[in-house]
């Protein structure tokens, strides 16, 4: 079963960082020797296995302390990959699989796309925004806000306006709350406990029609893939400083 795409960049070394999340799926852990090996288009890191004779045509290598791996100079050569060139990094079977990204994989990645749900964890009772999440909705650091249902059953946050009579299909919760000065929002008492919301809850923001829409996330592995994407980004935020 082959797992969600991860896109990564070719360093100036020749190394590539693998998702924390492929490499706890593949159980591999830093500091660990693999082997890799090219299939057809797909370049395969699999499990060393010391007592498996190396064939000439596999290399080892070691996954260094913050998880990158360097790909062999040959294999690079074969597959014409050069600094900087994108890498799509699937699990298969039990295996990180890559390949480069092809041109018109670049090319469908520069058209315009649904953006990416944002992930927001409950502290206390305010979720932390951002100014670029709140501008996609024309919304901004202290500004007011009204809280709506719509037929999903999630909550729905727009611009507070006086509004009668308008035909709308969501249910207004006569609840408001201003965005504060570092764009941080409080969830009314009464959704939180309607919607069973507490501080460490991870809610899903979507954002459509000038409105953030909240979504509670319950799936564990939904879960767990976001806190690795997060932990990978604070990673190379340090390392970039």
């Amino acid at each position: 079963m082959r797992t969600k795409k991860e896109e990564c960049i070719i360093d100036e070394m020749g190394r590539v960082s693998l998702p924390s999340l492929f490499m706890q799926l593949t159980e591999l852990e830093t500091n660990d020797k693999v082997f890799l090996r090219s299939c057809d288009d797909w370049i395969i890191i699999d499990h060393h296995d010391e007592n498996v004779p190396v064939p000439s045509h596999i290399f080892i290598r070691t996954i260094d302390h913050i998880g990158r791996i360097v790909i062999p100079r040959s294999l690079r050569d074969d597959y014409e990959l050069k600094p900087f060139d994108y890498v799509e990094i699937y699990v298969v079977e039990q295996q990180i699989v890559m390949k480069k990204r092809d041109e018109k994989s670049i090319a469908l990645s520069r058209k315009p796309a649904a953006s990416p749900p944002y992930y927001a964890t409950l502290t206390g009772r305010q979720i932390q925004l951002t100014s670029e999440l709140l501008a996609s909705v024309e919304l901004d650091a202290n500004m007011e806000v009204q809280f709506f249902i719509n037929k999903e059953n999630n909550i729905v946050i727009q611009k507070y306006e006086m509004s009668f009579g308008k035909k709308t299909t969501l249910t207004f919760t006569a609840q408001s709350r201003k965005i504060d000065d570092r764009f941080r929002l409080t969830i009314p008492k009464k959704l939180r406990d309607d919607f069973s919301i507490h501080s460490g809850t991870m809610l899903k923001i979507k954002t459509g029609n000038k409105q953030l829409i909240l979504e509670k996330v319950e799936n564990e592995k939904e879960i767990n893939s976001v806190l690795s994407q997060q932990i990978d980004a604070a990673i190379v935020e340090k390392l970039s400083k």
